[in-house]
C-alpha cells in the first residue's frame, strides 16, 4: 500500500512540476513497470535442473551449474552467477522470494544444489 501511495504522489508531483497531466501518467506507468514484481503474480520452481521464475512477462530460468553464489536477506535469496559479490548480480542472477513459512525449505534446496562452501551473506 505504501508503494502505491509513493507512486501516486510522485506521479502527481511530476504532473504539477511539468504543468501537464500526461507527465504524471507517464511517471506512474514507468514506476509501475519498475516495481511490477510487487503487484503482479509470479511463481518459482526449484527442481533438479535449476530455478525458474514465471510471471506475466515470461519465464526466467537458470541451471544449477550457472549459480556460483547466493545471498540471503529476510525476503528471499539472490542466486548469482558470480563467485564474488558484484553489482551485476542483480541483473545477471535470479531473485527468489520466500513464501509464507518456506524460508528454510528453500534455503535447504539451494544449499544442497549450490553448496555451503559458496559465499552466502545474510542480511537479516
Amino acid at each position: 500500500m505504501a508503494l502505491t501511495l509513493i507512486i501516486l504522489c510522485a506521479s502527481f508531483l511530476a504532473a504539477v512540476a511539468m504543468g501537464n497531466g500526461w507527465w504524471g501518467v507517464l511517471g506512474a506507468l514507468l514506476l509501475f513497470l519498475a516495481m511490477w514484481s510487487f503487484y503482479l503474480p509470479h511463481t518459482y520452481r526449484l527442481d533438479g535442473a535449476g530455478v525458474s521464475k514465471r510471471s506475466v512477462f515470461g519465464e526466467e530460468r537458470r541451471r544449477w551449474e550457472e549459480i556460483r553464489s547466493f545471498y540471503v536477506d529476510r525476503y528471499g535469496v539472490l542466486l548469482s552467477p558470480f563467485v564474488q559479490p558484484t553489482r551485476l548480480a542483480r541483473f545477471r542472477g535470479i531473485s527468489v522470494q520466500f513464501g509464507p513459512g518456506n524460508r528454510e525449505e528453500v534455503l535447504e534446496i539451494i544449499r544442497s544444489r549450490v553448496g555451503d562452501s559458496r559465499p552466502a551473506a545474510t542480511g537479516d
